[in-house]
């Protein structure tokens, strides 16, 4: 027997995949992003820039959304010393 919801039968309360299937994907694209951003960041210790990867690894999407609000940051004396090279 193959179980099959017509429209009428849906639930409202759940997603069409259409909708999770974006989301899944901006999820998935904005988890690359941040670990490739973690990598090229030349601002972090070696040590911090494990610690972010792992956070982003552990929680990708809070992770992910918390390195690009917090974790790019650049310290005034970073913008200055790349100014004057």
């Amino acid at each position: 027997m193959i179980l099959a919801l017509s429209t009428s039968e849906a639930n409202p309360l759940v997603p069409s995949w259409g909708i999770m299937g974006f989301l899944l994907i901006l999820n998935a694209i904005l988890f690359v992003a941040a670990l490739v951003s973690i990598a090229r960041n030349r601002t972090n210790t070696t040590g911090a820039t494990v610690v972010w990867a792992l956070i982003v690894l552990a929680v990708p999407v809070l992770g992910s959304v918390l390195w690009f609000l917090i974790g790019r940051r650049e310290t005034s004396n970073s913008r200055f010393r790349d100014q004057a090279r």
